[in-house]
């Protein structure tokens, strides 16, 4: 059985340009990246994703 994970990369690193290195991280412990997609939310897809925060303090932060 093939076990898959998702793994999520924040705005942050990007904007820091260690994406490169975070795959080289996931690729250096035995994980292959089989796909990888760039996508940008926007708020209303923010919401939908973090819903499961929505009681915390940080969620403004998190969908704005």
């Amino acid at each position: 059985m093939i076990e898959r994970t998702l793994s999520i990369i924040k705005p942050d690193a990007t904007k820091r340009n260690i994406t490169g290195k975070i795959n080289k991280i996931i690729e250096d412990n035995s994980l292959k990246i089989i796909a990888q997609k760039k996508i940008q939310l926007n708020e209303d897809m923010a919401k939908k994703f973090y819903a499961v925060h929505k009681d915390k303090s940080f969620y403004e932060d998190l969908i704005n």
